[in-house]
């Protein structure tokens, strides 16, 4: 009964993956021609950073990001504040979204496909994997 329900829990995830690629890629492709390029996916972020930046100074604060779980803040703020400064800057959001672009790009072809977006999000913990773009 437990591998059954295991089984059953990591059939769920895969699924909700995929879906989760199936809807937010459409979202990013700007041009339609089914994967995401570095310039669409950087322009995403650059709109989620916009949507974060409350107090519209071009830096996001952990009050800004009271939103986010202990755990999303961390990670964020490990992978994202490289001054440690407390402080994320736009241009230390972008850098960091830029890096985490090449890791998703699997083929290394400058584009992310359906796939790569649904394996990267599977495979790696990242705030920017879990982002939804507007």
């Amino acid at each position: 009964m437990k591998k059954i329900l295991m089984a059953l829990v990591m059939i769920f995830f895969t699924a909700s993956v995929v879906l989760a690629a199936e809807e937010i890629l459409p979202k990013l492709d700007q041009n339609k021609d089914g994967k995401i390029s570095k310039r669409e996916y950087l322009g995403a972020v650059s709109g989620s950073f916009d949507r974060l930046d409350k107090s519209r100074d071009g830096s996001v604060n952990r009050d800004e990001l009271g939103h986010m779980d202990k755990k999303d803040l961390e990670a964020f703020t490990k992978e994202t504040d490289t001054d440690g400064d407390g402080i994320i800057s736009k241009k230390e959001f972008e850098q960091a979204a830029v890096k985490r672009f090449q890791q998703l790009d699997k083929n290394r072809n400058g584009y992310i496909n359906k796939d790569e977006w649904g394996d990267g999000r599977s495979e790696m913990y990242s705030p920017f994997t879990r982002f939804t773009f507007n």
